[in-house]
């Protein structure tokens, strides 16, 4: 017998609103769903003196796979 997933799980794929930024879900398990959550970029100066700006990789947040989070693009 299989079972039938609830409609309003997260679902790999699905963008997210998290502190009022869209956020991707990357995986679903049971328990938890991950979600990336982009940085801000860091701008600093180098020792000769140039302004150099890197985005670092997204942070992985992980969440309850059945919270209840506004999905952006459903």
């Amino acid at each position: 017998m299989t079972s039938q997933p609830h409609p309003f799980r997260l679902r790999a794929g699905d963008l997210i609103e998290m502190d009022g930024k869209p956020c991707p879900i990357v995986r679903v398990t049971e328990s938890a769903a991950v979600v990336a959550v982009a940085q801000p970029w860091r701008e600093f100066t180098t020792l000769a003196g140039k302004r150099v700006q890197l985005q670092p990789a997204p942070k992985l947040v992980r969440i309850s796979a059945n919270s209840e989070c506004p999905i952006l693009n459903r």
